[in-house]
């Protein structure tokens, strides 16, 4: 977008280079910044955020989790009130502002956990929709392989057919072809004499 911009402006388009580590990186300039000019380390916490609270993956009634993210206090309100049915949470001094929420985390899992724990993960992400919370389903394998968006390949192999979920990206439209999977030493006498033709290196 930033190039398609500078083009209508300028009239010159621009090559655009992307590096996944670079992408990725810029993901990680809060905690970059609090080390290299706080000196600080901030605790491994899994999917739940250092300085935000709460954030992060609850573990619902049937096993499976859902990640939701609380930004500011009218959220706070709101999830204590409309998803978790403890509106008194929301004024209980321990938990006031995001800064005694992150301090007082354990106490603040101890009363969120067990309500979670309580509910099945759609019925939660619902509550959660309800509320207006950001929130997300923690997929598991089962879901990932039920998903009604997945497209499928079928790919020959030396015991049968598999049927694989199909690469991200459509090329003319379509899903592109695979070749049989070979069986184990199928190929090494071509792929012998193949190699074996390359000129010595100098």
């Amino acid at each position: 977008m930033q190039a398609l911009y500078a083009r209508s402006v300028t009239g010159e388009g621009r090559h655009i280079a992307v590096s996944l580590y670079h992408a990725l990186s810029d993901w990680m300039n809060v905690p970059y910044l609090q080390f290299v000019y706080g000196g600080k380390v901030p605790a491994r916490s899994g999917l739940n955020h250092p300085t935000i609270a709460p954030y992060g993956a609850y573990a619902c009634a049937d096993g499976k989790s859902v990640l939701f993210s609380i930004q500011n206090e009218r959220e706070w309100a709101m999830l204590c009130a409309d998803a978790l049915g403890r509106p008194d949470l929301a004024t209980d001094p321990r938990f006031a502002s995001n800064s005694e929420r992150v301090r007082n985390r354990e106490a603040l899992d101890a009363e969120i956990l067990p309500i979670f724990a309580s509910i099945g993960r759609d019925d939660m992400a619902e509550r959660l929709r309800a509320a207006k919370i950001a929130y997300g389903r923690v997929s598991t394998l089962e879901d990932v392989a039920s998903h009604p968006q997945n497209r499928f390949v079928s790919v020959d192999t030396p015991t049968g057919p598999v049927r694989m979920l199909a690469p991200g990206a459509l090329v003319d439209g379509g899903v592109p072809a695979f070749g049989p999977v070979p069986a184990l030493g199928e190929d090494t006498a071509r792929l012998r004499q193949e190699f074996s033709t390359l000129p010595a290196a100098e």
